[in-house]
């Protein structure tokens, strides 16, 4: 009996101890992680380097310079600067903005993961806080009904096989126990990794009474704030943009210059010369533009197909969520009760003498099974209604 008081006490110290360590919220954790996220800080640079090439969508091609003796006596410079029918450079201008856009789009579906990484990790660390507080429960119960076996076997008072079975029984769930603190230690470490932690600290609790509105429905508009559907769509606003582009490049393009072809005395007004380029192999920028119109149809395919498959992954996560939602509210409302009533009856039956240690021991490791599902129950509901929000980037 002074054992079982001494693991109480060291119970309430542990438990003492977590409450004095620092908690970290969920809110805090994600914002750590995203200051630190080595892909977002590649995504904002990404950003910059589009933004940084704007400017050179106005791009002239080098001018020809040349020295030249036109009529045999004596030599003369000539310089000759061709561009693009004008057209073209705005729709290069307006084809480089695009791209940053879809940078942007691509910087907030690496957030999006992150964001979705770090919640995922942060309910298991949660739920493995829960778990662990069970099992150190059930372990410290399970160690004295085991002593009290042996003690009662030294006596003669119990036969060998109740006390093999209790020895054997805490044998199992202290390994268990110690499993879970391995799980709950590398979860931990995880954590403080992506968030760049140094010092320990603790989750809130989970959430008793997670149950909220997880219906949403699934149509194309479901995903319309989806970085990943967004960047398909941005892909295919670019791929629009192109096929401008290459229509315009399609026109004649100018060239002028300085060029003395006469004397030396020539009038400069004379010297100056102007022209244009001529399209005339128009087969091939009509293969380019075909291309670039082919490019649309494809990133459309693209984009309905990724739709088709968010709808289907989001009709199983509403399904998950509906499921354990269901599971968790029996065990809310009816379960833990029932496990209750089973330890409380148990305990009443093992010290009247009616229950032996195999029927006792049985009799409570069913409702720590159940309590063990109630949690489990919870976690998978949340990481359900997790996933549909990160599908429809609600997160």
């Amino acid at each position: 009996m002074f054992r079982f008081y001494v693991l109480i006490l060291i119970f309430f110290t542990v438990t003492a101890n977590l409450f004095s360590q620092n908690i970290m919220g969920e809110a805090e954790a994600v914002n750590r992680a995203i200051k630190n996220s080595p892909d977002l800080s590649a995504a904002t640079l990404s950003i910059l380097q589009q933004k940084q090439l704007v400017k050179s969508s106005f791009n002239l091609p080098n001018p020809e310079i040349f020295i030249e003796s036109p009529t045999g006596n004596f030599y003369t410079p000539s310089i000759t600067q061709s561009v693009e029918f004008p057209a073209v450079y705005g729709k290069q201008n307006q084809l480089q903005k695009q791209q940053v856009q879809l940078a942007e789009k691509e910087k907030q579906l690496i957030e999006n993961e992150v964001k979705y990484q770090v919640k995922q990790l942060y309910l298991a660390l949660q739920y493995q806080a829960a778990l662990n507080r069970q099992w150190y429960i059930q372990d410290t119960v399970y160690e004295k009904i085991a002593l009290s076996a042996t003690r009662q076997f030294d006596a003669g008072q119990i036969d060998y096989l109740q006390k093999l079975f209790a020895e054997n029984e805490y044998a199992e769930i202290h390994n268990q126990y110690l499993q879970q603190q391995l799980k709950m230690a590398s979860l931990q470490q995880q954590l403080q990794y992506l968030t760049a932690t140094t010092e320990t600290f603790v989750t809130e609790p989970l959430n008793i009474n997670p149950v909220n509105n997880y219906f949403v429905t699934a149509d194309s508009m479901a995903f319309a704030a989806n970085p990943s559907v967004q960047i398909l769509q941005q892909q295919n606003s670019i791929a629009k943009k192109n096929v401008e582009l290459q229509k315009a490049k399609s026109l004649p393009g100018l060239a002028f210059g300085y060029f003395n072809q006469g004397e030396k005395n020539t009038p400069v007004y004379n010297r100056f010369r102007f022209g244009f380029t001529l399209p005339l192999w128009y087969g091939q920028y009509k293969s380019t533009i075909a291309a670039a119109k082919t490019a649309v149809q494809i990133n459309g395919q693209k984009t309905a197909a990724l739709q088709q498959q968010f709808y289907l992954q989001l009709k199983q996560a509403q399904n998950e969520a509906a499921m354990y939602a269901r599971a968790w509210q029996y065990y809310q409302n009816t379960g833990i009760k029932k496990a209750d009533e089973i330890i409380a009856v148990s305990n009443r039956f093992f010290q009247s003498g009616a229950y032996d240690y195999i029927t006792y021991l049985r009799n409570i490791n069913t409702a720590y099974i159940i309590q063990q599902k109630y949690l489990e129950a919870n976690k998978n509901y949340q990481q359900a209604v997790l996933t549909i929000k990160f599908l429809t980037a609600t997160l």
